[in-house]
């Protein structure tokens, strides 16, 4: 981490706002580890969340992150598409999951049940995958055009390694899981990821109306 904030300083993508932002923000998380008062680490935690949120939305000053494809067309009716890879938004991903991870309790041995829940969720993957793709196609958000274009390889590496990262740990890990813990009832707890999801699309309201009910 210390090594890719010094490269990314040399290299002009953080400059020192962006270094006392990172410092800090490190800072804060390692308040929140070790912190044993409930009271002021519930404070930090909820400080440290913001952060993240902040630094996911480059709201945070200091970061000029590497631009990758501007207002590409890749095809003839194709909206302009522009990719950077975000070291603030890379950044939160990282620590978020770090946070996630460390209230994690490590799961119990259990009987010969614990294998019959592996089937379900790969279900549940595989089913929301094929309703999504096809409300994107009826929907007219996506049409069936295969391409490779020149920055396939940063565009996967990206969305996989950044976005998903931070988008996941920030809606998945931390808001889904804190709704699940509020919404105790067995018959209510559809409504954590239910609730997740309404809140997952309204961040992603700037976008288009279509895709947000996508």
């Amino acid at each position: 981490m210390a090594l890719s904030v010094i490269c990314a300083y040399f290299e002009g993508y953080i400059n020192l706002y962006g270094l006392l932002s990172t410092g800090l923000y490190v800072a804060l998380y390692h308040f929140v580890l070790h912190i044993k008062q409930t009271i002021i680490r519930a404070i930090l935690s909820t400080v440290f969340i913001v952060s993240s949120l902040a630094l996911a939305l480059h709201w945070v000053p200091g970061f000029n992150n590497l631009p990758i494809a501007i207002n590409e067309h890749i095809t003839s009716d194709a909206i302009a598409f522009t990719l950077y890879a975000n070291f603030d938004k890379a950044m939160a991903g990282l620590f978020l999951c770090a946070y996630f991870y460390s209230n994690i309790k490590p799961l119990k041995a259990e009987s010969k049940k614990t294998t019959s829940l592996i089937n379900p969720p790969i279900l549940i993957i595989i089913t929301t995958i094929l309703a999504a793709l096809t409300a994107a196609l009826m929907l007219g958000l996506v049409s069936f055009n295969p391409k490779v274009p020149d920055f396939w390889l940063a565009f996967i590496a990206i969305n996989l390694l950044f976005t998903c990262v931070a988008e996941e740990a920030l809606f998945r890990g931390l808001l889904q899981t804190k709704l699940s813990q509020i919404i105790t009832p067995t018959r209510l707890a559809i409504f954590a990821p239910v609730i997740t999801a309404g809140i997952f699309a309204l961040a992603h309201f700037a976008g288009h109306g279509k895709i947000i009910i996508n």
